[in-house]
């Protein structure tokens, strides 16, 4: 096949690059390349292309810079975390001049009017102890009282319970009806309900035993 003229090449690499027909007018001198001058220094052929779209940049406020004192005044400034109160465990009527916890498990009508039962108040004058003289506490229902709660709570001096329960973390002996037992130098004395002694003449003398050995004259 015969070499192409460098007139031919250039109709050629027209033709490819655009396909549209073109027009020579006489006046405009088109430079004539040689093939040698082609290729020692190729032309670059710029191709045109899409302009990138342009995404809209969303204006945010600069970060305000923290200093260790910002940081700190805004920890101080969070919500405090409330526990719930724990539930009371019992309840305390009384003016307890003498030191003498009369523990008791009754219903709060009951409990508020225990100061003036009769059969309570002989009892007490036995052992030398007005009303005044007494904390009455009575157990709130499915709750046990503590030794230590009572102490933090008024002056423990004796304690007499009721058939009301009694619970407490330090030594002591077994707790037993009408047996004193010393907690932290505390004699507790436990009897049967007031309702049953009011009736029963032998859960009486009981009582009144452990009583003496705890209030001697």
């Amino acid at each position: 096949m015969a070499a192409l003229t460098p007139e031919q090449l250039n109709a050629e690499f027209l033709k490819h690059f655009m396909p549209e027909t073109l027009y020579l007018i006489e006046q405009d001198e088109v430079p004539v390349v040689s093939a040698a001058e082609s290729i020692a220094e190729p032309t670059a052929i710029l191709v045109p292309t899409e302009a990138p779209a342009i995404k809209p940049v969303r204006e945010t406020a600069a970060p305000i810079p923290t200093s260790p004192a910002t940081v700190a005044t805004a920890t101080l400034k969070l919500p405090k975390i409330e526990t719930a109160p724990q539930p009371k465990s019992f309840d305390f009527i009384g003016e307890n001049r003498k030191g003498l916890i009369v523990l008791v498990t009754l219903p709060d009508a009951a409990f508020k009017v225990l100061p003036q039962s009769q059969f309570l108040t002989k009892i007490l004058a036995a052992i030398g102890f007005g009303p005044s003289d007494v904390a009455f506490v009575n157990n709130v229902s499915g709750a046990i009282t503590k030794f230590e709660a009572l102490r933090e709570t008024t002056q423990t001096k004796y304690i007499i319970s009721f058939a009301s329960r009694l619970d407490t973390d330090l030594p002591h002996e077994k707790f037993m009806l009408y047996n004193p037992v010393p907690v932290d130098g505390v004699p507790v004395v436990f009897s049967q309900s007031l309702a049953v002694l009011d009736g029963d003449q032998e859960q009486k003398k009981l009582l009144w035993a452990a009583l003496q050995r705890v209030f001697k004259k």
